[in-house]
């Protein structure tokens, strides 16, 4: 029986061709909270995008944030985080004041970038999201960096850091999370919260920083617009999010009546 089901947001929940979330997977999700089923967002995104993009539309149960890099339950309490490493995050420090490409950093409360550039305004531009502020960097505990990076930068940034990994989100983007991160990572954080069991969740994603929660979940589902590692990853795939995706995969295994519309 599923108890509970786990979303990312851009290009799953949330459409960057309309700018808004479907009717159909509101009034789904809607539908969900009523039979009682947790409802948890997981997304590379910090809270400060989150609360940008979505608002207070869905109140959701949980929250697996920053690919899984901090986790907080529904009151927005934060009780799982894990930061990237003294060592590593002093080599990102050091490449982010050299600015030869926009980085991004995440800290627990903070988002700033060392400076913009057109590649980095696009791809930001495509996720309907707005550039952080060019800020210094100021001794604070790393949680995700964002590059926007060709080829050689990404080797010259990525080759000294010995306990991070990387996710592609975008062309020529990139999050650096610690190497024991990730969002199934934080899934199973939130799940020892609610005492909840892994053969209870379903999951939803389309993107290749989706495919390690995909293939954990009892249910994964990947959207009919997602990636080919995240297809290859779900047990399902659905329609495209602007075709009724989230609707349509919900009805497909009896979670929705197939009268709902």
């Amino acid at each position: 029986m599923i108890k509970a089901i786990f979303f990312d947001i851009d290009g799953t929940l949330y459409s960057h061709r309309d700018h808004r979330i479907p009717e159909s997977a509101l009034w789904a999700l809607e539908a969900l909270r009523k039979q009682g089923v947790l409802l948890f967002l997981s997304t590379g995104r910090h809270m400060i995008m989150i609360e940008h993009l979505l608002g207070n539309q869905i109140p959701f149960d949980g929250y697996v944030s920053l690919t899984g890099q901090i986790c907080l339950d529904r009151e927005k309490r934060i009780f799982y985080k894990n930061p990237i490493c003294r060592e590593d995050t002093e080599k990102i420090a050091a490449f982010f004041n050299k600015k030869t490409v926009p980085l991004t950093l995440m800290e627990e409360n903070r988002r700033y970038i060392n400076f913009t550039s057109q590649a980095s305004g696009d791809a930001l531009k495509r996720l309907s999201s707005f550039s952080p502020p060019v800020e210094a960097y100021q001794g604070g505990e790393l949680y995700q960096v964002s590059g926007f990076l060709c080829e050689e930068a990404a080797k010259e940034l990525l080759s000294p850091l010995t306990n991070c990994k990387y996710t592609s989100w975008d062309d020529g983007a990139i999050d650096i999370i610690s190497a024991d991160g990730g969002k199934t990572v934080g899934i199973q954080k939130l799940l020892e919260h609610y005492c909840l069991s892994p053969d209870s969740i379903m999951a939803f994603g389309d993107g290749d920083n989706d495919a390690d929660m995909l293939e954990f979940a009892q249910i994964g589902v990947a959207m009919g617009n997602g990636s080919q590692k995240a297809k290859e990853a779900a047990g399902y795939v659905t329609t495209d999010i602007d075709d009724d995706g989230i609707a349509n995969a919900l009805k497909h295994f009896h979670l929705l009546p197939a009268s709902f519309s």
